[in-house]
């Protein structure tokens, strides 16, 4: 029989969110592994705070705020930096609770990483994980699409694929710019079909809707 797997594509460059995202997450990451109290701590706090507005849980500012993020003149609002940060961060640590492998690894793009839950070809009506993969890609607003991400977010830690969060956080900010969300729809798409098939004799077995784990504390 025949399956699916990503071609390997060059790693992108991040800009400066997306670096600072990915020094702070190697850093709480390497932490987590080594089961060190301050960074396990960190990361549940971290966790709590998913789908929260960006700057409204103080406990986690030490992470998830950096002039890095802010840039100048900020406003009284959190600024688009900050908000894919925030999203970046929190949900890197529902994917890497309780796994202990890492689930941030550079390279690992979302729609790549969405491929290798659905490596069959893709079907009319879609399977649910493509299906999920589809409306997150039809998200009307940010926090709609924060919904969604989350809930693959816990497919992928149900499966131990990881994700690159610094280069979420680099599409989550270009997400808010008028017009970015369609040019970050088109590559999570591109990396998606990436693929190229090969002869195997292993079957695939793709998670279903009730595989999501519900998060905790």
């Amino acid at each position: 029989m025949t399956t699916h797997t990503t071609t390997p594509t060059v790693t992108p460059e991040l800009g400066a969110v997306g670096a600072e995202v990915d020094r702070r997450i190697r850093s709480l990451q390497q932490g987590v592994l080594a089961n060190h109290s301050a960074e396990v701590a960190a990361l549940a706090r971290l966790r709590r705070a998913v789908g929260t507005p960006a700057g409204s849980v103080a406990d986690i500012h030490r992470y998830t705020l950096s002039p890095v993020f802010t840039g100048p003149n900020p406003g009284e609002k959190p600024t688009p930096g900050e908000i894919a940060a925030h999203t970046a961060l929190t949900l890197y640590a529902t994917h890497q609770q309780s796994r202990g492998k890492r689930m941030h690894q550079r390279g690992h793009g979302l729609g790549a990483a969405v491929r290798r839950l659905h490596p069959q070809e893709p079907t009319d009506p879609p399977a649910p994980v493509l299906r999920r993969f589809l409306t997150l890609g039809t998200s009307d607003s940010y926090s709609e699409l924060v919904h969604h991400l989350r809930g693959l977010v816990q497919l992928l830690r149900g499966q131990d694929i990881p994700v690159d969060y610094g280069q979420l956080a680099e599409d989550l900010l270009r997400w808010q710019r008028p017009g970015g969300a369609a040019g970050v729809r088109l590559r999570w798409g591109r990396d998606f079909y990436r693929t190229h098939t090969t002869a195997t004799t292993a079957t695939a077995t793709e998670p279903t809707e009730t595989a999501v784990d519900k998060p905790t504390a």
